[in-house]
């Protein structure tokens, strides 16, 4: 989006760096246009600090020194004679690392994020160098190329700061439910959430995953907590704005806390994990799937370790399919949800970098479709194979070249979203060879047919044209009251539920989350003017 009014703050101090960029500081986007001859090898070896995310994935190599990481020091790095360091980041506390990291002035080279707010409020903070047309298009020719129908979305006050990847569809995201189950408790596919509630009762009456069954499974939540079940259809635009964002959960919201007490009913009931809370990372509920305990399980089918190959070791006899689109909500309501933004993860090159080309050289490299393939897929015959003429994952191969996370998406989500073959039904058979495990190419279509049906109801969050600085200076304080909010309310009996969200609202409020409303009240005001 081109965000047309940044507080001055936020541009002053930016612009303040700029100027020290175009003056010969650390930042050298701002070149003599002479310069421009586009990649070679450095002279003098430099380093590139590149960051990744590390999921703690049990199983998977060191995120920051793996076959992989070695496969782009020897391709890319070794060829410009740049050093390649990964710096893990983890998932789920991503914006607390990046802050910690801004903090401390040892930022990596770049910084990025999935939540466009959060890229703003790193902006605000000065972090990023403004990108040169001109040296974008020389030294980053195909990654330019590949999108520049994202430009809108790179640029704040009309000049670009930012790198975004392109975002094919993807249907590889499933709620998978035991239809096995199902059957045994003499019910079909839950459509709402009575039908929903009462398929898990059922599973908990019956046993179905043995003394200890958990018929959903359940984690605790980041700042994102969605609750699209219960908010009014269709969304007003000033509800999007004050009350859709991933930083910091919307408490007050009634959406949210009809979603709570929702849950509190479920764990009151024995219908979710009882030591959901527990469960940070989501490693605790799968092991609860794949055992065979568990009833409902989301995940990507792409993951690693296998899901479904470890639940049918576990259990032979286990039946799934993908979880009605329907399946809780209210009787009557339309299956809202979040709608993805148009690009995938958005990139900043930090105002430290000694060398902003570097780094454009580097999404030049990941994005030359060669080198992207290889990334995506690794080695013919060792990590995958042709079959009529779509790369199929070696699921079972665990050689040191088998790949990261999601295929190594964690490396090549800089310059796209997803593996993009040229149009829908190609991706949709291409997802169904590589993302699904064989013998489950079906939960791919039922996730396609799932998201045709539903994407009328989709809503894309509502994009300030101004950071929200009350954001960044709360989220670290209100996430932290979040995770331990979340907990008491969820998991605090039902009569005591209304006394306890009261008294937490007024906590929340205080903690910084009521200058975060008034904040984005202001900035909606304004820009209805």
């Amino acid at each position: 989006m081109n965000l047309k009014k940044v507080l001055c703050a936020a541009l002053s101090t930016v612009t303040a760096v700029s100027l020290l960029a175009s003056c010969g500081g650390k930042g050298k986007m701002q070149m003599d246009k002479a310069e421009l001859k586009g990649p070679k090898a450095y002279d003098e070896q430099i380093e590139l600090k590149i960051p990744v995310y590390d999921r703690g994935m049990q199983g998977q190599a060191d995120v920051d020194n793996n076959y992989w990481t070695n496969y782009v020091q020897k391709n890319f790095g070794d060829k410009y004679n740049i050093k390649m360091t990964f710096v893990p980041v983890t998932r789920k506390e991503d914006v607390t690392v990046f802050n910690e990291l801004l903090a401390a002035g040892e930022e990596p080279d770049i910084l990025f994020s999935y939540d466009y707010p959060t890229m703003i409020s790193y902006y605000s903070r000065g972090a990023f160098q403004p990108i040169d047309e001109d040296v974008l298009k020389t030294y980053a020719p195909t990654f330019y190329e590949k999108t520049k129908d994202l430009e809108e979305y790179t640029k704040v006050d009309d000049q670009r700061y930012f790198l975004a990847a392109t975002r094919p569809l993807a249907y590889n995201w499933v709620t998978l439910i035991r239809t096995d189950w199902l059957e045994k408790a003499g019910l079909s596919m839950p459509t709402n959430q009575e039908e929903y509630v009462n398929a898990l009762k059922k599973f908990k009456e019956l046993k179905l995953g043995g003394e200890n069954t958990i018929p959903a499974t359940e984690s605790l939540y980041n700042a994102y907590f969605p609750n699209y079940e219960y908010r009014e259809y269709p969304l007003s635009e000033e509800d999007n704005a004050m009350y859709s964002d991933i930083t910091v959960a919307s408490l007050t919201y009634d959406a949210t806390k009809q979603k709570l007490k929702y849950m509190n009913q479920l764990y009151n009931d024995g219908l979710i994990s009882p030591e959901w809370y527990l469960d940070k990372d989501g490693n605790q509920k799968q092991a609860d799937f794949v055992s065979g305990k568990a009833g409902v399980f989301g995940f990507y089918l792409s993951q690693n370790p296998p899901v479904l190959q470890t639940l049918l070791q576990n259990c032979p006899d286990a039946k799934v399919a993908v979880l009605d689109a329907g399946a809780g909500y209210p009787e009557g309501t339309k299956p809202a949800s979040r709608a993805d933004w148009p690009f995938g993860m958005v990139s900043g090159i930090s105002v430290d970098c000694e060398h902003p080309e570097a780094v454009l050289m580097y999404f030049e490299w990941l994005a030359q479709d060669e080198n992207l393939f290889v990334m995506q897929n690794g080695i013919e015959n060792v990590t995958y194979k042709v079959e009529d003429e779509i790369p199929v994952l070696i699921d079972d191969y665990t050689g040191e070249e088998r790949l990261n996370y999601n295929s190594n998406k964690d490396m090549w989500c800089l310059v796209t979203e997803g593996k993009d073959y040229g149009s829908d039904e190609k991706n949709l058979a291409v997802q169904k060879k590589t993302y699904a495990p064989a013998g489950f190419e079906d939960l791919i279509q039922q996730s396609y047919d799932g998201y045709q049906k539903t994407k009328e109801y989709k809503y894309t969050d509502f994009l300030f044209d101004r950071s929200i600085d009350s954001l960044s200076q709360y989220a670290e304080t209100l996430k932290s009251k979040w995770e331990v909010i979340q907990v008491d309310l969820i998991n605090c009996k039902p009569e005591e539920f209304d006394a306890k969200y009261e008294a937490a609202c007024k906590e929340y409020l205080d903690a910084g989350y009521q200058a975060v409303l008034d904040e984005k009240g202001q900035a909606y005001a304004d820009m209805k003017k």
